[in-house]
């Protein structure tokens, strides 16, 4: 099967019968457009982590001062998930009060579920919840 090379010939493919289902993979960019902050830029969540205020023992505090991402490894989450969902606690309020709005790409992947039924999966490493903005959290 020949892809199409152009954005035109993409809309028609998905349009068509020969495409039946469509995956797709988003990062931090989907989101920062909107004001979020990805984890490693300044001002990000690993730049703002503050071990000390973090309902965590003592090992588990050093662990995020040596290293940010161990707030997130899975490891730490299964001792203890205090930390994570304490970080992702703003993300959660923010998205709850309407803080940030979906972006153009939210609004995309909207759009194409609604209108093609098409979407299967949406797998994202997001933790801001704005593809629950786009109603089509059920992909």
């Amino acid at each position: 099967m020949k892809l199409p090379v152009d954005l035109a010939g993409l809309a028609r493919f998905i349009l068509s019968d020969r495409c039946q289902s469509i995956v797709i993979l988003t990062g931090a960019g989907v989101s920062c457009s909107s004001g979020i902050p990805d984890f490693r830029s300044p001002g990000g969540m690993y730049d703002t982590l503050r071990p000390d205020l973090i309902t965590a023992a003592s090992e588990e505090r050093e662990a995020m001062r040596k290293d940010p991402t161990a707030v997130v490894e899975k490891s730490m989450f299964m001792r203890n998930s205090l930390p994570y969902l304490e970080v992702r606690r703003p993300f959660i309020l923010g998205t709850r009060e309407k803080k940030w709005k979906a972006t153009l790409a939210h609004r995309f992947v909207e759009l194409l579920h609604k209108n093609t039924g098409k979407l299967t999966r949406l797998y994202t490493q997001n933790i801001d919840g704005k593809h629950c903005f786009t109603k089509q959290s059920s992909a």
